[in-house]
């Protein structure tokens, strides 16, 4: 994956334009600014992460569910089960792998 951000060149808290900056810039091709606000790739590429943080979330719920639901059958030990609360461990380490990167 071709990296969009990079880090900000920070002297004093001033980048080297002399614009207070904190993070990250992106080149200035990458975000259009439009009446209603912005757009470009920055835009997209953001908006597709935070669709995919919602999607993450979501299924955390939807799997929770199901997981109660199987369990009140008495099917802990059934393969929908042992795949789902699978699933689940692995979407657990991604939100702790986000939340790390302060993404939460």
């Amino acid at each position: 994956m071709n990296r969009m951000t990079k880090q900000a060149m920070i002297i004093d808290g001033y980048g080297v334009d002399g614009n207070s900056v904190d993070g990250y810039i992106v080149e200035t091709a990458d975000i259009v600014s439009t009446p209603g606000g912005y757009t470009g790739h920055a835009i997209e590429r953001l908006a597709k992460f935070e669709n995919f943080y919602d999607d993450l979330i979501n299924g955390q719920t939807k799997l929770t569910e199901d997981l109660a639901l199987l369990r009140s059958e008495g099917k802990e030990k059934s393969v929908q089960f042992k795949e789902l609360l699978t699933k689940k461990l692995v979407n657990v380490n991604v939100m702790i792998l986000l939340k790390n990167y302060g993404l939460e």
